[in-house]
């Protein structure tokens, strides 16, 4: 499915959650490439000298060896000089890459996003699908249901076929369908539109009736899932809700990884 990564890597506590989640997604999202990208960002080289970048230039190659060794797949590496989210957004065009992964170590319950942080700027401008690893992960179990939050939109098509393709035919998943003024849609309509709905008896669907940032985020932690998915309806790094306030609310909350798919 997501058969290069790219993965932004800044050797914080956030990292280190990143590069346990890859450890289980390498078998689901049947990944076989890696480029590890490392940015050394123009407004922190100054407090830095040269042996540091030295360093972490090793640091790098070490992670990438250990990383390539422990999950049997190529693992690349890529220094830069530059600011993190034009880095990794120039590394994954040149590589080609299917998936871009982040940390998301600026994450807090009690403060907002401020516009220098890595993962929120790369889901506004991302084209392709981002997974965003909270630095303060939650529980989650690796058998656990994969969760799908969706309204049924056209812009949530493709972040519905990926659900579809993950969860397969024997994986327990949840769809928590979101119900907005733009796009009522009745369950019966839901049923009889979805296939993953109909033809899977192993999927609980349910409708969110309350807050749908709340109640998904309440939801993924309850039942510890390893993953979130969820689609976005723009890449203009302008507007200030470019995702949907849902799926900006999200990715701004939730414990749980999320996998944000571009319309």
């Amino acid at each position: 499915m997501f058969r290069h990564c790219v993965a932004g890597i800044d050797f914080s506590a956030g990292w280190d959650r990143v590069q346990s989640r890859l450890r289980q997604m390498v078998a689901l999202f049947d990944i076989r490439e890696l480029t590890l990208v490392h940015a050394d960002e123009p407004h922190r080289r100054a407090h830095k000298d040269a042996n540091d970048r030295t360093n972490r230039k090793l640091h790098l190659e070490q992670v990438a060896a250990d990383m390539s060794r422990e999950l049997a797949i190529t693992v690349h590496t890529q220094f830069v000089s530059g600011f993190a989210v034009s880095s990794i957004l120039d590394c994954a065009k040149r590589k080609q890459a299917d998936l871009i992964v982040v940390a998301n170590r600026s994450h807090s319950r009690s403060r907002e996003f401020f516009m220098g942080n890595v993962a929120l700027n790369l889901a506004r401008l991302c084209k392709l699908p981002l997974l965003i690893v909270p630095s303060d992960l939650g529980a989650v179990a690796d058998d656990a249901p994969l969760l799908l939050a969706t309204d049924n939109s056209p812009a949530s098509a493709r972040a519905r076929a990926c659900f579809t393709e993950l969860v397969g035919t024997d994986r327990q998943g949840m769809v928590m369908i979101v119900r907005s003024p733009e796009h009522q849609v009745a369950f019966e309509e839901v049923q009889a539109g979805e296939s993953f709905a109909t033809d899977n008896p192993n999927l609980d669907v349910r409708t969110v009736v309350g807050d749908p940032v709340e109640e998904i985020c309440e939801a993924a932690s309850n039942v510890r899932t390893p993953l979130i998915i969820l689609g976005k309806r723009g890449t203009n790094p302008i507007a200030e809700l470019p995702l949907g306030s849902t799926a900006e609310g999200i990715c701004r909350h939730a414990t749980n990884p999320v996998l944000l798919i571009p319309s």
